[in-house]
């Protein structure tokens, strides 16, 4: 039968990481995904037996599976598993039907899940339950034709007690991670009106909130999220602005406690340094955010303390170089490291 060779079992579909789940539709993350490579190489995880759909045609009946509450965990683990290993901004006809048909049942999921919050004892199964429908979020994020209408229905708003949440069970820090980048994928849209929601969200202070507190991967979406908000204008000058001063110092307090961690601990990842660097270097483009980064800057990055890391990575050196011309720290840098900075950084 066609529509059973469209949807059918597959024993050797493997998991995808935690990395794939929360950067695969993230820009301007190769540093990040490089260095993931290098560092967590792909390992055959333990196999599942999920459905695979072999064509986008299958998506439909998916869909209307995830109705049906018997199957629905079955169908999010299937459609999530496409989604990671087959979407290409397809047209939105498919995203229309997913986010206008199953609005309810997302929402649903959610405050399921929310209840074993309230009973501080959310699952493995439960948390990977909720990283599918997530994955699910992701896309709809992603889909130029849904992002605004996906604002619109409050989800993204009602994943802040998800992203906020503490628990023992390490598994969630990963979960964290997925639902940051729901937010990080809206923002990277640079579509004003969502930046707008994004800081009139308190997706500011939650991120770095979950910077201090989350995993390395926690803290990349975060920065992805920070970086997203100053490249947009008003985004930066909402920040910058004396009203949210309280936000800049926040934000200023977070990276410096960030650097210093990192120039602490011998197994730091060098992503984390680039986000820092590059998060003070779009401060620099307000007013108030230059004078406030002349003022905290963390002396292990004006003093070549991160050469021989920074060297390793052009494009980071590329860009230390700028922050440090832009806040005229550059001759802080040179004098001891003049052959070091002409080896690594040119």
């Amino acid at each position: 039968m066609e529509e059973e060779a469209e949807i059918q079992e597959n024993h050797d579909l493997p998991e995808f990481s935690w990395e794939e789940r929360s950067l695969h539709l993230l820009q301007n993350s190769r540093l990040d995904k490089d260095f993931a490579k290098l560092k967590c190489p792909r390992k055959g995880g333990k196999k599942h037996r999920v459905r695979c759909m072999s064509k986008p045609m299958a998506i439909p009946e998916v869909i209307l599976e995830l109705q049906e509450p018997i199957v629905r965990e079955s169908a999010l683990r299937c459609l999530s598993t496409f989604l990671l290993e087959f979407y290409q901004q397809p047209s939105g006809r498919y995203w229309d039907g997913l986010s206008e048909s199953c609005d309810v049942i997302m929402e649903q999921e959610l405050l399921s899940f929310f209840r074993m919050i309230g009973d501080q004892n959310p699952s493995v199964r439960s948390s990977k339950r909720l990283a599918n429908v997530l994955t699910l979020f992701q896309c709809i994020a992603a889909n130029r034709e849904t992002r605004l209408r996906f604002i619109d229905t409050c989800v993204p708003n009602l994943l802040q007690p998800v992203i906020l949440f503490q628990t023992p069970l390490e598994v969630f820090e990963n979960v964290r991670a997925v639902a940051l980048s729901v937010i990080a994928i809206l923002c990277q849209a640079g579509d004003p009106t969502i930046i707008q929601w994004a800081v009139k969200s308190d997706m500011v202070e939650i991120c770095c909130t979950s910077i201090a507190m989350g995993n390395e991967l926690t803290k990349v979406v975060g920065m992805h999220i920070l970086e997203a908000i100053m490249q947009d204008e008003s985004g930066l000058c909402y920040i910058c602005s004396p009203m949210s001063d309280h936000l800049l110092q926040k934000m200023m307090t977070t990276w410096e406690h960030l650097v210093n961690l990192l120039a602490v601990d011998d197994d730091f990842s060098p992503r984390l340094l680039f986000h820092s660097i590059r998060c003070y270097f779009l401060a620099c483009c307000d007013v108030r955010g230059l004078s406030l980064v002349k003022e905290k800057l963390p002396k292990t990055i004006s003093n070549g303390f991160f050469l021989d890391i920074v060297g390793d990575f052009p494009l980071m050196g590329d860009l230390l170089q700028e922050l440090l011309l832009t806040v005229d720290k550059i001759y802080d840098f040179l004098p001891d490291n003049l052959d070091d900075v002409y080896d690594h950084i040119r």
